[in-house]
């Protein structure tokens, strides 16, 4: 009697592009798309170093005092009212402006052109203080209200409107290992995207089901969200870590309603070569690089763990998206303390603190935590810290292991030894 012949028919999720010839194809017109960004934006570029002086009005993001040669003054960052984020200095002394509207003059001259598409130094004039505040500036006045201590007051504005810090909260918060958390990411918009298209969809499910059961409600809650988190990227002033992530939650919503297979480094290579082709400034931006190594290396644990339980992949990654950014982290930011271990559970901790704290603003609580905060901030107070960099060659070397890891289990248990060895060593430095 012959074997039995037994078939199986098992449906997988596409990738959103397959094959070497798809690819070969998609990089062809992602690398003319970048030529025609990086083309409008020198013409942009060679307009506005054309006049010797532009006056325009700005919003103040950034303000503190430095000294050079025994004298202060004062250094600005803003963002213009057609969005161009810059540098400058002041040898004025100036009252606190962070957050207020000012009519400048800008005197362009001498900016490179990469200078340009980063975050360039201009030398201007403050003209005037405008009395007008913008809705961002109101909202945080509410929240500022709504707490006592200015360290509460900048860390929810941070966390809601990407307002920076002052030096003594953002030493705190680079002891604690917790500035991911406080600069608004993919972390924060997965979440936003949870509540909204959640809350939604409780309202709208009954409705749908005794009016248009046909409807798509993926679709239409999904159109909706995408809409909100789109207004709240613009109303945020699109930090380039929130820019990445509505891009790859925009591109998720669609790849889910296309059926094809969003959790792939296929699909964050995508998304990731689209913003640098229509968006060639996020070259120079560390904060899109710290995004996209962060989300990398959770595909990466999803990827080796895709048999493991539930469980362990939830205990495990945010450990290892913590030990795996150290090498990337201190190749910019050298500051290692160990209450940074304190970031693993903190994480955690925050996927329900986030929202409830948007409760309670909400209702008129914001308050109710900020007690156990302010313990929290004043824990690293006496805390012992080093500062180590990791040289570029290092750097060069971990990312090599942790792209060949993808391919070779070798190259995969090298990387692992490596953060391990990295930790061990700033421990070391410490002791």
């Amino acid at each position: 009697m012959g074997a039995k012949l037994k078939l199986s028919f098992r449906l997988s999720e596409p990738t959103l592009i397959e094959g070497w010839g798809e690819w070969r194809a998609f990089l062809l017109l992602l690398f003319a798309t970048f030529v025609f960004s990086l083309g409008l934006r020198y013409l942009f570029y060679l307009d506005f170093t054309s006049h010797k002086k532009i006056f325009t009005g700005a919003e103040v993001l950034v303000q503190y005092t430095k000294t050079k040669s025994r004298r202060e003054y004062e250094v600005l960052k803003l963002r213009t009212d057609d969005g161009r984020v810059f540098y400058t200095t002041s040898r004025e002394p100036l009252k606190n402006l962070v957050g207020r509207s000012v009519s400048i003059l800008l005197f362009p001259k001498k900016v490179s052109f990469t200078d340009y598409l980063s975050v360039p130094y201009i030398p201007a004039a403050i003209i005037r203080v405008n009395h007008d505040r913008s809705i961002r500036e109101r909202v945080y006045e509410k929240i500022r209200q709504a707490h006592e201590h200015p360290w509460i007051q900048q860390l929810y504005g941070a966390l809601y409107l990407a307002r920076p810090v002052s030096g003594d909260l953002r030493e705190k918060i680079v002891l604690l290992g917790i500035s991911h958390l406080l600069a608004l990411s993919g972390f924060h918009l997965g979440l936003l995207w949870l509540i909204v298209y959640g809350g939604l969809s409780i309202l709208y499910r009954p409705i749908q089901q005794r009016f248009f059961p046909w409807r798509h409600r993926l679709l239409d809650v999904g159109t909706v969200t995408l809409v909100f988190l789109g207004v709240y990227l613009v109303f945020t002033g699109a930090p380039p870590s929130l820019v990445r992530a509505y891009m790859m939650v925009a591109a998720g919503w669609l790849a889910l309603l296309l059926g094809l297979k969003i959790f792939s480094f296929s699909f964050l290579a995508f998304c990731v070569l689209i913003l640098l082709a229509l968006f060639p400034p996020l070259l120079f931006s560390i904060g899109f690089w710290f995004s996209v190594s962060g989300v990398f290396f959770i595909y990466q644990l999803l990827y080796v763990g895709s048999s493991w339980p539930k469980w362990a992949l939830f205990g495990l990654l945010n450990l290892w998206v913590y030990l795996a950014m150290l090498p990337v982290v201190h190749s910019v930011f050298g500051t290692f303390s160990l209450y940074q271990l304190l970031s693993v559970p903190l994480s955690i901790i925050f996927s329900l603190f986030y929202p409830f704290s948007i409760v309670l603003h909400l209702t008129g609580m914001g308050n109710l935590m900020d007690g156990w905060i302010l313990d929290l901030l004043r824990l690293p107070s006496e805390a012992k810290s080093v500062n180590v960099s990791t040289p570029v060659w290092l750097l060069g070397l971990f990312v090599a292991f942790s792209l060949i890891a993808l391919f070779r289990r070798t190259a995969l248990y090298l990387q692992v030894g490596f953060v391990v060895l990295f930790f061990l060593f700033l421990v070391q430095q410490i002791a």
